[in-house]
């Protein structure tokens, strides 16, 4: 059974290269492949459309707080 847990923001990247290294192709070439139902719905394929999803909606939010604050 799966046991949610934290990720930094640099466990999401490696886990997600790991995924590449292991299926032979870019995290964006398989979510385009996912998003068009050409893999099925195995759990890694779950997995790693999910932790592509965290990707890109968290991106954003650490980008924005590693901007330099400006003073008032």
């Amino acid at each position: 059974m799966f046991k949610p847990r934290r990720l930094t923001f640099e466990e999401l990247i490696e886990r997600l290269r790991a995924y590449e290294k292991k299926y032979g192709y870019s995290t964006i070439e398989f979510y385009r492949r996912y998003e068009r139902g050409e893999l099925g719905d195995e759990e890694d394929m779950m997995m790693w459309a999910g932790l592509y999803h965290l990707y890109l909606t968290s991106l954003p939010v650490r980008q924005f707080m590693q901007k330099e604050t400006v003073p008032a």
